[in-house]
């Protein structure tokens, strides 16, 4: 029972962070809305933004009520918001179902990292692979459908699993008791300066991934000229390298998190710099995002335990921040991103990328050297 539980937590967070995969469609979504490149990036990666903002306070605020019912409230409401966006063609209606999962996905993902530490800390990273296959494996099932068949197709897909996360939520996940600790306690843990170290380091690496990775098929499209079959087995294939990175970067921190956290950004530059460099070779392009897949699926589970090890004492604010830092540096980098596209060119999207990868290591060194054994 306890696996299946593990599993379908595992599930529900695949399914909510699929929602974000729609950063793989902002060409469909512009012209299904018929809006410039710059509104279809805001409606593709505003969910990043609002569920960053909403991360800062929803998990400890809403930590209080049972568990399995907090995630049954929250898929019923994100299905029927998907349901909705399958008919809706007005671009600002249409934002408004975008951002209500959004404010609700960090209690959703949130509640279902808390249970499975209560369950057994050692299976958190499988509920951490279900987070980064949702945004990576989600990402090239998402692009696929919507370059192939529309926004339509890709919505639907949406909805569908959020149906089945409802399922097996019902089915396979037990009540659990809420955290009876006030909410001003569970903030009072994040005061120190090791936290904020911690959540700096996250934020420059993420908006450094994001900067390129939320641009990948359009890169590929544009500049390595993939047609719709390829780009979606190059994405699948990426979307299957990024769950190796998730397991493989798991094992690295359990024996030796310092090392392997201090270590990611340095190597993920140099993969990054590559990519560029072989942006016309087609094959050579394919063969080294593959390694920068191992490195990207490995965020979520290197972002985790960076922050969450700096906050033991509340798990459910520490989760919260985690998905805070996550999404809200997504959702800048989405921006950035779009801004060195329309203001540059589409190359330069990995220069912007590696200058904040090498910002984030001071403070992973800065945190090494004031808390060494904080592990």
């Amino acid at each position: 029972m306890v696996e299946k539980t593990v599993w379908s937590l595992s599930f529900v967070c695949f399914a909510m962070s699929t929602l974000l995969s729609l950063v793989g469609i902002i060409s469909v979504i512009q012209l299904y809305f018929n809006v410039s490149i710059g509104f279809a990036s805001l409606y593709a990666s505003i969910f990043a933004g609002t569920l960053g903002v909403s991360s800062l306070i929803t998990p400890a605020l809403f930590s209080r009520f049972e568990k399995k019912k907090m995630m049954l409230i929250i898929l019923i409401i994100t299905s029927v918001c998907n349901l909705f966006e399958l008919f809706i063609t007005d671009y600002y209606v249409a934002l408004i179902f975008r951002i209500i999962p959004a404010f609700l996905y960090p209690i959703a993902v949130s509640t279902a990292l808390t249970v499975v530490e209560r369950i057994n800390p050692e299976y958190t990273n499988r509920v951490v692979l279900g987070i980064s296959a949702g945004s990576i494996v989600g990402l090239s099932i998402t692009s696929y459908l919507g370059l192939a068949y529309g926004y339509q197709a890709a919505m639907l897909w949406l909805c569908v699993i959020d149906i089945i996360a409802v399922l097996l939520t019902i089915s396979f996940v037990p009540s659990y008791e809420g955290n009876k600790e006030s909410v001003v306690i569970q903030i009072s843990h994040a005061k120190s300066k090791l936290f904020l170290y911690s959540i700096i380091y996250v934020f420059c690496m993420v908006v450094g991934i994001s900067i390129t990775y939320n641009f990948i098929p359009t890169y590929l499209d544009q500049v390595t000229h993939m047609n719709a079959e390829m780009l979606f087995i190059t994405l699948f294939l990426m979307g299957m390298m990024s769950l190796v990175g998730t397991t493989l970067f798991g094992h690295l921190i359990n024996r030796d998190g310092n090392k392997t956290v201090f270590l990611y950004p340095i190597g993920f530059a140099i993969v990054m710099f590559v990519v560029g460099s072989f942006a016309r070779f087609p094959f050579y392009e394919f063969c080294i995002l593959m390694v920068f897949s191992i490195f990207d699926g490995s965020a979520y589970t290197v972002s985790q335990y960076w922050v969450t090890s700096s906050i033991r004492d509340a798990p459910e604010f520490a989760n919260g921040i985690f998905l805070l830092m996550c999404n809200v540096s997504i959702f800048i980098g989405t921006m950035v991103g779009s801004f060195i596209i329309d203001q540059i060119n589409i190359l330069y999207i990995f220069f912007g990328s590696i200058i904040m990868m090498l910002l984030a290591i001071p403070f992973v060194a800065i945190r090494i050297k004031t808390n060494p054994n904080i592990i």
